[in-house]
């Protein structure tokens, strides 16, 4: 069985991750797991004993609060922690076969960059399984049933064929290559590893990508974090980031 890890803060952008897992959970027959870390003051041994079993009693009554929104039939497991969530998601992250990781984003300055005081794109580049992210604002339905493909026309690496052949049977979807191209001429049809494919023409990837959702009108997007290629550095470079940050539907981001 599949388990969803979702990262929370128990904010109003964290249930709208948790509707979406649950929507995902209800379709893939998964698990949930909830997983909430908060931060240990760096002050005197004394006040800083007393103070830490105050905000881990604080964060597992938050949490136990978070848990009455998850429906009893689906199985749920929850971990409340003051080790580093980015150190937390890698532990949990690697029984790579078993695990998807779904988090709630507004944009660059999502509530990760708040609690961590670094990058959330720095978080989901450490993860080796496959990362949905649920922007703010995105509206969503289930059964998932179109899924588009960005792709920049490299071969997928093994790795990344077997998470997409995972998703594929899991969701069961109909899914639409696509590919944004930089030159009008390159714009057309094709095929991509046994996909329909379609080139955008469009000056870049964020522009490209929302135009050919415009068209599909898909419920989830894959875009896959090559080592080598128009997609190198998924969350460092400025397109990209835009891409995985400030998207405006659920994406999800496969890592080779």
């Amino acid at each position: 069985m599949k388990t969803i890890v979702l990262p929370v803060d128990f904010s109003a952008l964290s249930k709208h991750a948790l509707n979406y897992a649950l929507g995902l959970a209800e379709q893939i027959g998964a698990g949930i797991m909830p997983v909430h870390s908060y931060a240990i003051p760096n002050t005197s041994a004394t006040f800083s004993g007393s103070l830490t079993e105050m905000l881990a009693k604080n964060a597992q009554e938050s949490m136990d609060d978070f848990l009455k929104n998850i429906p009893a039939h689906i199985p749920c497991q929850s971990k409340v922690t003051a080790f580093p969530l980015k150190e937390e998601l890698q532990h949990l992250s690697r029984d790579k076969s078993n695990i998807w990781v779904v988090m709630a984003t507004h944009g660059v300055q999502d509530w990760l960059d708040h609690q961590l005081g670094t990058n959330a794109s720095h978080i989901i580049n450490a993860l080796h399984v496959p990362v949905f992210l649920i922007p703010e604002k995105s509206e969503f339905s289930f059964p998932i049933q179109n899924i588009l493909f960005a792709t920049d026309g490299h071969g997928l690496s093994e790795s990344v064929k077997k998470e997409w052949s995972t998703i594929k049977n899991e969701l069961d979807a109909d899914v639409q290559a696509v590919q944004v191209v930089n030159e009008p001429q390159e714009a057309g049809f094709g095929r991509f590893e046994e996909l329909d494919l379609v080139k955008v023409f469009h000056k870049n990837l964020s522009g490209g990508l929302a135009t050919a959702e415009h068209l599909v009108q898909p419920q989830l997007t894959v875009a896959v974090h090559h080592k080598r290629s128009l997609l190198q550095g998924l969350f460092h470079s400025s397109a990209t980031k835009s891409l995985a940050l400030q998207h405006d539907s659920p994406l999800v981001v496969l890592h080779e």
